[in-house]
């Protein structure tokens, strides 16, 4: 099998940071597609003489089908249009983010097959009219090897205050992360509990020019990270916070429990399905319960919390290895290798 790969500028970034041999493929190019944009910047002539195109993250946007394809599928406004973000929006709004994802959703259905991190995305998009008679494969995620891997680790240099509780996430500044609601519950910690803390988000420059002046004020932004700084921002935090309303699949969870960091996240039934008992859930639409439950964590014992950390370790060392989950996608592919190419 002969393997060639297409990268975004930011993936080619961080794979070169890695010291990633890249040499091992075909061919690889690093191009700067976005969007829907790809589809007069003809991105299909990328497909031309392929037996397979697997997108890792779809849809890829494109008008002539000259090859099979693979979407890795992770939207979850598609998988559940009434969502707790949709519920706050106005009837405009609303009307909008629907016919966006309607047209994300038939771009998506050009894949002849699909990959899903976890079942329930699989199950939610059996019930979805373009992907009925798909076939939806799942392949579990897995932490990235660099945490395995100090000597990969990029230093990152936060500022100091012994006194204080370091608090914080990596993650783009997305409507469903719900993250504006980390400077109230800095607040809520400070006023009812007397807890000072530092909360840290990894934001792009446009991303922390939009955010309020309250927010800017609160809290600390040390910008976009690169891939081996993630597991260095996890080591210097005492705790992440993670009040996210909407979820296909996200690292963050896998990779705090990790790296041995307690983890505050949403009582929703798609971080259980990730986390099980060994997170801290709250109210993701409350700040004062959020800051509570953080409160209630570090009035344990210092054993009880490692206990905790430790417990939620094993617990996410039984996923799939990076490379298992490799050689996961390459049986998808082979499979599909076995089909008669698309007519």
């Amino acid at each position: 099998m002969e393997l060639s790969v297409l990268l975004s500028s930011k993936v080619a970034r961080n794979l070169l940071d890695l010291g990633t041999d890249l040499g091992v493929f075909k061919s690889c190019h690093t191009r700067g597609y976005a969007g829907i944009s790809a589809l007069w910047q003809e991105l299909s002539h990328e497909f031309a003489g392929f037996d397979i195109v697997f997108t890792v993250f779809g849809p890829a946007y494109f008008l002539r089908r000259n090859t099979r394809h693979l979407f890795g599928f992770a939207q979850p406004n598609i998988v559940y249009p009434n969502n707790p973000l949709t519920e706050r929006m106005g009837f405009l709004q609303r009307w909008r983010t629907k016919a966006k994802y309607a047209f994300q959703s038939w771009f998506n259905s050009r894949a002849d097959e699909l990959v899903v991190e976890l079942e329930h995305v699989k199950t939610g998009l059996q019930r979805h009219r373009f992907f009925v008679h798909k076939q939806i494969h799942v392949v579990y995620s897995a932490v990235h090897s660099v945490f395995g891997e100090p000597e990969h680790w990029a230093p990152l240099h936060l500022p100091a205050h012994p006194r204080r509780l370091r608090l914080g996430l990596i993650s783009q500044n997305y409507p469903h992360k719900n993250l504006a609601i980390l400077a109230d519950v800095k607040q809520h910690l400070w006023v009812t509990h007397r807890r000072d803390v530092d909360v840290f988000v990894t934001f792009s420059p446009d991303e922390w020019a939009a955010c309020s002046q309250h927010f800017r004020n609160t809290i600390v932004n040390v910008g976009s990270l690169t891939l081996s700084q993630c597991p260095a921002f996890y080591a210097a935090m005492d705790g992440v916070v993670f009040p996210s309303l909407l979820e296909c699949f996200s690292a963050v969870p896998i990779e705090t429990m990790m790296v041995g960091r307690p983890l505050f996240a949403s009582n929703l039934s798609f971080m259980q399905d990730v986390c099980g008992d060994h997170c801290q859930y709250f109210d993701p639409h409350n700040p004062a319960d959020i800051a509570r439950v953080i409160d209630s964590y570090f009035r344990q014992t210092k054993s009880e919390k490692q206990r905790m950390c430790d417990e939620a370790r094993t617990h996410v060392q039984r996923y799939p290895s990076p490379q298992q989950r490799a050689e996961n996608y390459l049986g998808v592919i082979r499979d599909m290798l076995t089909l008669q190419p698309h007519g």
